[in-house]
């Protein structure tokens, strides 16, 4: 349904930050039923982080796993031990996996620093659920070849990361390609999917291997990363201790320094944004010295092409 008011500052009905949460937001229902229109709900964030992650596992949890045959595909004969957690993961917990349609940018229209995703049952297809066209068309719009349908109800929510992780308001008149963010979708993702095939070729071709050791030891940290997490390890001053250490991390940036304050040790502008609340950090020694290895959760699980953002 059209003629829904649009608020361009994105931020919600409380822009001013955690303090004053609880606050509302706006997201969209796309049903896989396309008799009926676009719906827009409201929901409540009472910390910060992707809320409506967390709100939408209640909405998928419910359904039996009929799909068994795609399951066997999987896991072979170990089929039947995964039913039952499987089974009630579906019925009881819900499952919720998140398509990026716009990964937040400096540049994101309308909002700044604002990524547009999809969130769609993820046993969806297992549960036998109905394709849903409506959503896999949006993706598609955005210049995304999603690999399968989306399968049952979709929703669709904006994250905003700066100046704090948080769910900000998305309207169903948005859901339209001469809106800004699906208008600027396109070259966004193109962009992206040619940094990424940058980083693939570098590492077929072995540059990532000696160029990456000689910048890390140039600037005093290097990295790793599965799909789920990030690791910065930070090589350390002579002298610097546990207690002098002051290591800050946000959704979108990482400072290491001294808790009396002067230049940071490190500071990264993170490629893609973590959830600071699940990140952790310990300390080491070796031959040649001190580091502190930094372990943080990145908010959707992908390949990034780098650790930090490029200005």
């Amino acid at each position: 349904g059209g003629g829904f008011g649009h608020n361009p500052s994105g931020c919600g009905h409380n822009p001013s930050g955690d303090h004053m949460l609880p606050f509302e937001f706006t997201y969209v229902k796309i049903p896989a039923d396309e008799a009926l229109d676009y719906e827009e709900l409201r929901g409540e964030i009472s910390k910060a982080g992707d809320s409506l992650q967390a709100q939408l596992k209640a909405a998928f949890a419910g359904g039996s796993i009929k799909r068994v045959d795609h399951l066997r595909q999987t896991y072979g004969r170990d089929v039947e031990s995964k039913l039952d957690t499987l089974n009630r993961i579906a019925q009881e917990e819900g499952s919720v996996e998140l398509f990026a349609l716009t990964k937040p940018s400096k540049s994101s229209q309308p909002v700044p620093h604002a990524g547009v995703y999809l969130y769609i049952d993820e046993m969806g297809m297992l549960k036998d659920r109905p394709v849903n066209r409506r959503a896999f068309e949006l993706a598609r719009s955005c210049g995304l070849e999603p690999e399968q349908p989306f399968h049952g109800e979709a929703y669709v929510g904006r994250v905003l990361v700066e100046p704090g992780l948080r769910q900000a308001d998305f309207h169903a008149a948005e859901v339209v390609s001469s809106s800004p963010w699906m208008a600027s979708a396109p070259a966004e993702n193109a962009a992206y999917a040619a940094a990424m095939h940058d980083y693939e070729q570098a590492a077929k071709a072995k540059q990532v291997g000696p160029t990456e050791e000689e910048r890390s030891e140039a600037r005093g940290w290097s990295w790793s990363q599965t799909a789920e997490e990030l690791e910065v390890s930070v090589r350390l001053p002579e002298g610097v201790s546990k207690k002098e250490l002051k290591v800050a991390i946000t959704a979108t940036r990482l400072v290491v320094g001294r808790k009396a304050g002067g230049d940071p040790i490190a500071q990264l502008a993170l490629y893609a944004p973590v959830s600071a609340d699940e990140s952790t950090w310990t300390m080491g020694s070796d031959e040649r010295g001190t580091t502190v290895c930094i372990e943080m959760e990145k908010l959707h699980p992908e390949t990034w092409p780098q650790p930090e953002k490029v200005s």
